[in-house]
């Protein structure tokens, strides 16, 4: 049997000095730069992120990378457009004039963003989040 000591989930990036500006300075989690070129984002809850270089090699994500679970995903819209970072689209979905997803996972709302090297990050709140966050403990 497999003796797993813990779990980490990792993607790329591009740029790791742009993808900490992003998700530092705009998302508000907190960073840590580990040996110049790496990054580790650390989740509020618990949890971190390993963050890696790829430079031109890199392709974003073809799906989701990690969701935030929010209080109020329209907060999030307010502040995020403030900083001229726009919502994704999908045709999926059916989104609303400010780019959310009503209803989505069990009744909450959601919307989608990118990050400098095209990584998806969604944010979710309302019953599904809370229901995630129960499950999760």
């Amino acid at each position: 049997m497999v003796t797993v000591q813990r779990g980490l989930a990792s993607f790329s990036v591009k740029d790791v000095g742009e993808a900490r500006s992003f998700y530092e300075d705009v998302l508000g989690l907190q960073t840590k730069v580990v040996q110049d070129e790496m990054l580790i984002l650390h989740l509020p809850g618990g949890g971190a992120i390993f963050v890696y270089p790829k430079g031109d090699d890199h392709t974003p994500a073809s799906f989701t990378v990690f969701h935030l679970l929010v209080d109020d995903v329209d907060a999030v819209v307010d502040e995020l457009g403030s900083r001229g970072v726009t919502p994704i689209r999908y045709e999926a979905f059916d989104h609303d004039e400010r780019g959310v997803v009503r209803g989505f996972m069990e009744g909450g709302d959601g919307v989608w963003y990118a990050d400098p090297s095209g990584n998806v990050i969604g944010f979710a709140d309302g019953e599904g989040a809370r229901l995630f966050d129960e499950l999760v403990g």
